[in-house]
């Protein structure tokens, strides 16, 4: 029957009562100067998202990382290349595209930008090779 809940073999609803999971985003910050803004935007997100945050290593001179929510995890370089110690192993920037839904770059530098449109094919965020650019 059209608008009526799906029932199972035995007869009994099938009503599923689960909220829909808010978004995914991985907040990923540049060398900006305005990476001092950062903790304000994993706020800002993190109000109707899920965040999970990853910073250049010239970017943490900005962030100041006592200020950021205490629900959004900030991954560095660092986490990168110290979390994987042999095959098999799972690697950061490959779960962490899994995870997300999408991913922000904000700020984002021009040098960035250029990394990322592969104008310079020396781009230090492994994050951004297992994206789609849009």
């Amino acid at each position: 029957m059209a608008g009526s809940e799906p029932v199972s073999a035995e007869g009994e609803s099938m009503a599923v009562d689960a909220a829909p999971r808010k978004p995914r985003i991985l907040l990923a910050a540049s060398g900006s100067v305005a990476a001092v803004k950062f903790a304000n935007l994993c706020h800002c997100f993190s109000e109707w998202a899920d965040v999970r945050a990853v910073s250049s290593s010239g970017s943490l001179h900005f962030i100041d990382r006592a200020s950021m929510p205490k629900d959004v995890i900030l991954y560095t370089d660092e986490d990168e290349w110290s979390s994987w110690k042999k095959l098999g192993d799972s690697v950061l920037h490959i779960e962490l595209r899994k995870w997300a839904d999408i991913m922000v770059i904000a700020p984002l530098s021009a040098n960035t930008l250029g990394k990322v449109s592969s104008v310079n094919d020396m781009c230090s965020y492994p994050s951004f090779d297992c994206w789609r650019v849009v």
